[in-house]
């Protein structure tokens, strides 16, 4: 394994399976897409948003395993860094996977009969998809903090590793942390109609202050 790949993780979260999205990956598996992606709707849990998703398909049935080992095996393209250059197309399904914040995760499989297969022929797809998404373009070359591991989290760390405080929620406006540090009250106290809105749209800020989000 590379040394981007198997640098210590500040605070790499505990994942959890998550009944929703593994019905969203089975209904998008069965949908029999090959490798194009679910859209924003399908993709939409209420309490995360947006998830990302990663899919693998093969005229053979193989295990799970193989999988996901394809998926993170492209962490030999990947560069850690927040000035280092990666190319989506290579190392996305990777970095999805190992995301700081992705906390929850679920998976489908489908046997599909090729009609909009690039072979033409019968294969099977594998999907999962991963809650709270990631893979922002600003943040590719830093999808997890480096350093040691459960230094974020020293009172709520499992097998030495990975943290147990993930955050139930994610926001949902981009800019919720900025709002936050610099009308706090505003954004996550004030007892009013509108309020109660900005709460709901910035729950992780707002409510997850001692949470990884």
């Amino acid at each position: 394994m590379r040394e981007e790949s198997s640098r210590a993780v500040n605070a790499g979260i505990l994942k959890k399976w998550h009944t929703g999205a593994a019905k969203a990956a089975q209904r998008w598996a069965e949908a029999c897409y090959a490798l194009t992606h679910d859209n924003a709707t399908g993709l939409h849990i209420d309490a995360f948003g947006s998830c990302g998703q990663n899919i693998f398909i093969s005229t053979a049935q193989v295990p799970w395993f193989f999988a996901i080992k394809t998926w993170f095996s492209e962490n030999q393209y990947f560069k850690y860094g927040s000035h280092a250059e990666n190319d989506l197309s290579k190392i996305g399904h990777y970095s999805q996977m190992v995301w700081a914040q992705t906390h929850r995760v679920g998976c489908g499989w489908a046997v599909c009969n090729g009609t909009r297969g690039p072979l033409g022929r019968p294969y099977f797809s594998y999907v999962c998809n991963y809650c709270p998404g990631g893979n922002y373009p600003n943040r590719i070359g830093t999808p997890y903090e480096s350093g040691p591991s459960c230094a974020s989290c020293k009172n709520h760390c499992q097998i030495g590793k990975l943290c147990t405080n993930a955050c139930p929620w994610a926001d949902l406006w981009v800019n919720c942390r900025q709002l936050y540090e610099t009308w706090p009250g505003w954004l996550c106290e004030t007892d009013t109609q509108q309020g109660h809105e900005r709460r709901q749209f910035c729950r992780a800020t707002c409510r997850c202050r001692d949470k990884i989000v």
